[in-house]
């Protein structure tokens, strides 16, 4: 293939037109070179078969074969030439045949003799004889391979030619390999294409940026434009299936933000203008599923919203952003944006703006991370550190932190002044400290704990010496810390000071003793058992006293003790034995049988003892003989009933008599004419009443220390409708009073104080037969204290009555009892009559 330097306009394509011809030539020629040599199998089988012809045939049939086999022969002979005149005029290469010993057995082909080679010089000789010493080796290497059936194809450089050549091996037609092939291809015109073809390529590229500088300089702004959106379309062409698997696959949220028409971002520009076009007409035109994600909502909706959308709820931090990035051309920045439902999200994101040839803004590229959670996750770390900052430097053990190597303390925290008696910024400076520290009886061996790499939790109790002499002892926990290899660069610890508590263990042994002392001499049975009530670990010697029964009996069978609890009482034990498992405090009264049928009441408090974990390993409680006290109870039981029904037998007798009394009124006052006096025994009647009801609802109520309000006031305000209503059936009554319960000391003169108004209101408020409302409220303003109020809608009072300093009897008496009551009554007669009385219940008087 001739190259012309001079055309270096020809077109790329047609460079790699001629390429291809040349491809395909040589592809034609193998083509052809494998049809040979499936012919010459073809023609070695058909003679091999005529040469196996059996001998047993008629002689027609013989003269029929030997008239095939010499047409075959002379066919094979014909094919053979043919294969020959084939690789003799191989065009651009050659042919060697070689047998097992290397040595050529056929050459031929037109690339002999442009390699400067012939037929002669080579048939009959051995690859040694020939070869050059250096590709030897190579030679050797494949066709030895291919005499063991396997085929090589290599670039083989020889006399300033480039040859494409193959060995292969050459079968029988029993499959055996029986020689070795060398088919050689001249492909220098195709290298030398290849090299030509990279050169126009690099020549195409400096001719099109020269003339891509020369139409920029010539300032033709339309034809600029149509080649911006050629190559622009191009580049979107070429890349979209890539960019598509990219916008799909990513996790990260993709976004194109394009303008309807470009925009200048220059001094020459008013931006503030320019800003309003950008979030007017700034519009998502491309987004990923990740992007849509993140704003939880729909393709169909996200794809075309504005810029002022998406910041519309922060327009001046909005506006900043991207002004500060148009003036980089990118930029990077954290901002609170809104999804789809208003729900703000917290993104990083990286814009890059996209410019035409004229420099103008047509959009820009975003990349954008939803970072709320890492945000959440950030401020999490930041509270936990200051919570660990606060914590460490407030607690009243050291925190420190040990690096491994070098070996120094890098972190202690402020409790170590106060416990070892010595200054951190010392420690920090001279570590030396910690060893001088510790007490020379624990120094070696505190030392070697340290020293080494520990590889899990180690804790060690040792003493320290205070610069004031004084000894304090310590317990240290440390921890290992790994990197990401797994190996320990750091160790921290806990150091505790345990003085008090070493203290403590002295204490306790004495406090252990004493415990036994006392288990072992009081009169209650203290007892210890596991978690799971199989084993029963100590049982005190008062046991034998209130069960009657052997310690050895119990602490073989722990649970054997339900035969002897009462089978009414069995599930109370059962309940409290759950109750105590799940940490409670229990305490249960149950019947026993001793050994001699006896019942004895026992008060068994159970409680749970925790380990270090805070996980229930022990059950203890303490059995007390309550019969003594039950026994008393049940008398004093009897007692109180016997006098609960004499008290109710009391009030009854009350009420009774007060019944009687208000009868001897009654009687009485027929034979009195003077209505003025008449009226006096009247009122008496119905004052007593008000103190019988009382009597008789403690007699009829279970409680016999308080009176029910509602039911009292109710059946007092029927009483008195009766006595002074005077048949006028359109007076209504409005009771409101709350559920409040008064001693007998507080009702008695609170239900007078009703009946004294309340018979004031019916009779002077009203006319006969003219309608009226009379209203009795009765609530708790606080604890104790109330509020009653009485009105009525009648006349009120005369023009010229003062309420406060009348001497009638009623009114009086209602100010005697509300000063007995501790409490204040305030009279207005603007419309009707209103009566408001606070007072308080009265302090409950102790009885014999």
């Amino acid at each position: 293939m001739c190259i012309d330097p001079t055309k270096i306009d020809r077109p790329l394509e047609t460079c790699e037109a001629l390429v291809a011809e040349q491809k395909a030539k040589i592809r034609q020629l193998e083509q052809h070179l494998q049809q040979q040599r499936e012919l010459c199998q073809k023609l070695e089988a058909q003679l091999k078969a005529v040469e196996n012809a059996g001998f047993s045939a008629s002689e027609t049939e013989f003269e029929i074969a030997e008239d095939d086999r010499i047409r075959l022969i002379a066919s094979l002979e014909k094919s053979q030439e043919m294969y020959r005149t084939l690789i003799k005029h191989y065009p651009n290469g050659s042919v060697f045949l070689f047998d097992r010993d290397l040595r050529y057995t056929l050459v031929d082909g037109q690339g002999l003799a442009l390699a400067g080679l012939s037929k002669e010089q080579l048939e009959g000789k051995t690859l040694w004889e020939i070869s050059p010493p250096e590709d030897l080796p190579l030679f050797e290497t494949t066709y030895r391979a291919a005499l063991a059936g396997k085929e090589n194809t290599f670039e083989y450089k020889y006399g300033g030619r480039v040859y494409s050549t193959t060995v292969a091996p050459v079968k029988n037609d029993r499959e055996e390999i029986f020689a070795g092939m060398v088919v050689t291809q001249d492909i220098t015109e195709k290298k030398q294409a290849e090299i030509a073809l990279e050169e126009i390529t690099n020549q195409l590229e400096i001719k099109y940026q020269k003339r891509t500088e020369d139409l920029k300089k010539a300032n033709n702004q339309l034809r600029e434009e149509i080649l911006y959106r050629w190559r622009a379309e191009e580049a979107l062409r070429e890349s979209q299936e890539q960019l598509e698997l990219f916008f799909s696959q990513s996790l990260h949220g993709f976004f194109f933000m394009m303008l309807d028409e470009p925009v200048h971002w220059d001094d020459t520009v008013d931006k503030e203008k320019v800003l309003d076009y950008v979030f007017a007409n700034g519009r998502v035109t491309k987004a990923n599923d990740a992007l849509i994600a993140q704003y939880g909502g729909t393709r169909k909706e996200f794809i075309g919203r504005t810029l002022y959308s998406f910041l519309s709820h922060n327009l001046t931090g909005g506006r900043e952003i991207i002004r500060d990035f148009f003036e980089a051309g990118r930029i990077h920045v954290e901002n609170d944006n809104r999804q789809c439902d208003g729900t703000q999200i917290l993104v990083e994101c990286d814009y890059i703006c996209i410019y035409d040839f004229h420099s103008r803004i047509v959009g820009y590229f975003g990349v954008q991370r939803d970072i709320s959670e890492r945000k959440k996750t950030e401020a999490a770390l930041k509270e936990s550190e200051e919570r660990f900052r606060q914590l460490a430097e407030n607690i009243e053990n050291v925190f420190w932190m040990l690096n491994v190597q070098p070996q120094e303390i890098i972190y202690i925290s402020p409790g170590y002044e106060k416990i070892w008696g010595r200054s951190c910024a010392d420690l920090y400076a001279y570590g030396r400290f910690f060893a001088e520290s510790i007490h020379p009886e624990d120094r070696e061996r505190v030392l070697a704990t340290f020293t080494q790499q520990i590889e899990s939790e180690d804790e060690i109790e040792y003493r320290i010496v205070r610069p004031d002499g004084e000894i304090r002892w310590i317990r240290d926990r440390a921890f290992p810390i790994r990197n990401q290899a797994g190996q320990v660069y750091r160790i921290v610890g806990i150091a505790e000071d345990i003085s008090e508590g070493k203290q403590a263990e002295k204490t306790l042994r004495e406090s252990e003793e004493r415990f036994r002392q006392l288990a072992e001499n009081i009169q209650d049975s203290f007892w210890l058992m596991s978690a799971e009530f199989t084993d029963l670990l100590y049982l005190s010697p008062a046991y034998q006293n209130i069960w009657g029964r052997s310690h050895e009996e119990l602490y073989a069978e722990p649970l054997k003790m339900m035969e002897w609890v009462h089978p009414e009482d069995k599930h109370l034990l059962e309940e409290a034995m759950g109750r105590v498992l799940q940490g409670e405090s229990t305490s249960t009264e149950y019947r026993i049988f001793r050994p001699d049928g006896t019942m004895r009441w026992v008060c068994d408090r159970a409680f749970s003892i925790y380990d270090e974990s805070g996980n229930i390993y022990r059950i203890a409680g303490i059995g007390e003989d309550i019969s003594d006290r039950k026994f008393t109870e049940a008398r004093i039981q009897a007692a109180l009933r016997e006098k609960e029904v004499l008290l109710k037998e009391i009030h009854h007798r009350v009420k009774n008599n007060m019944q009687v009394i208000s009868s001897l009124l009654q009687l009485q006052a027929q034979y009195i004419e003077d209505e003025a006096t008449l009226a006096l025994f009247e009122e008496s009647q119905t004052r007593i009443h008000s103190m019988a009801l009382i009597h008789e609802q403690l007699y009829q109520s279970e409680h016999l220390d308080r009176i029910d309000l509602p039911p009292y006031v109710e059946n007092l305000v029927a009483n008195l409708y009766q006595s002074f209503g005077g048949g006028n059936t359109s007076i209504q009554f409005n009771l409101n009073v709350d559920p409040i319960c008064l001693n007998i000391e507080t009702a008695i003169p609170c239900g007078l104080i009703i009946n004294e108004l309340v018979s004031n209101s019916l009779k002077y408020a009203f006319s006969p037969s003219s309608e009226g409302e009379i209203n009795i409220n009765l609530y708790e303003i606080e604890t104790q204290q109330f509020n009653l109020t009485i009105q009525d809608n009648g006349r009120g009072f005369p023009t010229n009555f003062d309420a406060d300093n009348t001497e009638t009897l009623g009114l009086r008496l209602v100010r005697m009892l509300a000063y007995q009551l501790d409490g204040t009554i305030a009279i207005d007669s603007l419309c009707g009559t209103c009566y408001t009385l606070i007072f308080q219940e009265l302090n409950y008087r102790q009885r014999i």
